[in-house]
């Protein structure tokens, strides 16, 4: 294994419980190309996974997309949870490749993106660098250069900047086309906040946007959250929609709906509007319901908190208009 003290890479010898745990995934699905992917994919995470512990920190592989079965069927996705923080992708770069592929589904709710380096044995995988920051997807897949990613070395001292900085989302950069990080820019985000289904529960707002004539979001992004760890973890998605009201406000839609693997949301889910000083303005709450939603108005420079909250469970995302 690479010393610590090499700045530019860290290689991790591949070892046998990588490749049983790799085909064991691979086995569970009978189209080749995604078996491929799955294996690969597999043997990516568990080199950074290794690779964090060295730097001391958790990777609950459990709660990782990638090591659900039911995930690799749907999605090409190579991330590894960091307990307390979030995840990291761990994309498979092959032999000779000058660049890393990233799929367009796979944009936001990252921290970082990880280059991981396969030789052709497949016996060792080097961690070549990290990227933070993406371009808005325009294709179903993302080409970056492996020369733009940033030294393996700093990964550290950027993930203990992620712990110790609380960074608010700057809405008003969303109606310039900005995906903020962690963030996702969705064809059909604005489809699933303009046409709520009867059992939405709407607070202070018709229940019935389209059949009250009312302006619908002109702009939206979505971002996964998930509530607890393992088996018992919830995933759901924040959708945020914005109609811009006057050249100083906004009117904001913040909606709560079950991952794609769910029908519903978990009955007593609370959705919650805070305002500046962490004070509770608006809530809804689920039961058995397909979504919730709230709608309130904003004026530019003002901050507001949406937390979601599930029995001791809460997760608090930080807004500036």
């Amino acid at each position: 294994m690479t010393d610590l003290r090499d700045l530019s890479a860290f290689t991790v010898p591949l070892a046998l419980t990588a490749h049983h745990r790799a085909k064991g995934f691979q086995q569970r699905h009978g189209a080749p190309a995604r078996q491929k992917r799955v294996y690969l994919n597999t043997l990516a995470v568990y080199a950074v996974a290794t690779y964090l512990e060295t730097l001391g920190y958790d990777g609950d592989l459990e709660s990782s997309h990638s090591h659900n079965p039911a995930q690799q069927a749907l999605r090409d996705v190579a991330d590894v949870v960091v307990v307390g923080m979030g995840r990291l992708e761990c994309r498979p770069v092959l032999p000779g490749a000058e660049a890393m592929s990233i799929p367009a589904e796979g944009v936001g709710d990252r921290l970082a993106y990880i280059g991981v380096q396969l030789d052709e044995s497949l016996r060792q995988a080097t961690l070549l660098g990290f990227t933070a920051d993406l371009p808005v997807p325009d294709s179903n897949m993302l080409t970056i250069l492996l020369a733009d990613l940033h030294p393996l070395a700093e990964l550290g001292s950027y993930l203990e900047q992620c712990t110790t900085e609380s960074v608010s989302v700057r809405l008003s950069r969303w109606l310039q086309q900005t995906t903020e990080a962690g963030w996702q820019s969705l064809s059909d985000t604005l489809a699933a906040l303009a046409v709520p289904s009867p059992s939405f529960a709407f607070r202070g707002s018709a229940p019935s946007p389209a059949a009250a004539g009312q302006p619908l979001p002109e702009v939206g992004q979505t971002k996964p959250l998930t509530l607890g760890q393992g088996a018992e973890a919830v995933t759901v998605n924040l959708l945020v929609g914005l109609i811009p009201q006057t050249a100083d406000e906004l009117e904001i839609w913040v909606q709560i709906s079950p991952a794609s693997d769910r029908p519903q949301l978990p009955p007593s889910l609370q959705l919650r509007i805070l305002d500046a000083d962490d004070e509770p303005v608006m809530q809804a709450e689920a039961r058995s319901t397909e979504a919730i939603q709230l709608k309130f108005e904003a004026a530019m420079g003002e901050q507001f908190s949406v937390q979601v909250a599930l029995g001791d469970l809460t997760l608090t995302e930080q807004f500036e208009v």
